[in-house]
């Protein structure tokens, strides 16, 4: 257990996101902590009894004793759960939603804090301050506060071609050839699609992959 809190010292990254699309009632992605295999930039793997995400920055956190700890994500290259997979993309983490053959897309949660407090204001006209007092790792506990809704945001990412990317019409258009172009346009123009839907992201990157058809 020394290993585990050596390689995991506490660290608060920040993060940036694109399309708000969900709500939770959880500040954490699982409703308990549970079992995890957390894989280290440095090649090592270690196994934590206690884990969750944190949606706050959508970072690995782990009970040591009485204590909730977030990770240091500088140390952390991916984490598997038993039914989820995620990567670290940037300084976050991000969960594998599908492949299509080589490629894959990663969705990355976390909680819209802007759209929160503003929420709260309307309701009660508290501070923004008050959302470090909601959400923190000191009084973290999911069944806190069971009447609590808090806004999400989604952002997508690609693996493609080996490279990861983030899903938004101008970043693919910018690394992809003109044939492909071609393909993300026609998709675009689909009734109901939208970069913020998840079956729509897939479905681009089956369209891209060139499996949509087969």
């Amino acid at each position: 257990m020394a290993l585990v809190v050596a390689a995991l010292l506490v660290c608060c990254p920040a993060t940036t996101a694109l399309a708000q699309d969900d709500n939770t009632s959880r500040v954490t992605a699982f409703n308990d902590f549970r079992p995890a295999q957390v894989s280290l930039t440095d090649g090592r793997t270690l196994k934590v009894p206690k884990a969750n995400i944190f949606l706050k920055h959508s970072t690995l956190i782990y009970k040591s004793g009485n204590s909730v700890k977030e990770a240091n994500m500088r140390t952390v290259k991916a984490v598997d759960f038993d039914d989820r997979h995620y990567v670290k993309i940037d300084t976050v983490l991000a969960f594998l939603v599908d492949t299509v053959e080589a490629n894959a897309v990663y969705q990355q949660q976390v909680i819209d804090r802007e759209a929160y407090e503003a929420s709260f204001r309307n309701d009660r006209m508290i501070t923004g301050i008050q959302f470090g007092e909601q959400i923190n790792l000191i009084t973290l506990d999911p069944q806190r506060d069971s009447t609590a809704v808090y806004p999400v945001i989604n952002t997508f990412y690609y693996k493609y071609n080996g490279k990861m990317v983030k899903v938004h019409d101008r970043e693919l258009w910018r690394m992809l050839p003109k044939e492909k172009r071609r393909i993300m346009q026609s998709m675009m123009a689909e009734e109901g699609f939208s970069w913020a839907r998840r079956e729509s992201v897939v479905r681009m990157l089956q369209a891209l992959t060139g499996t949509l058809f087969r």
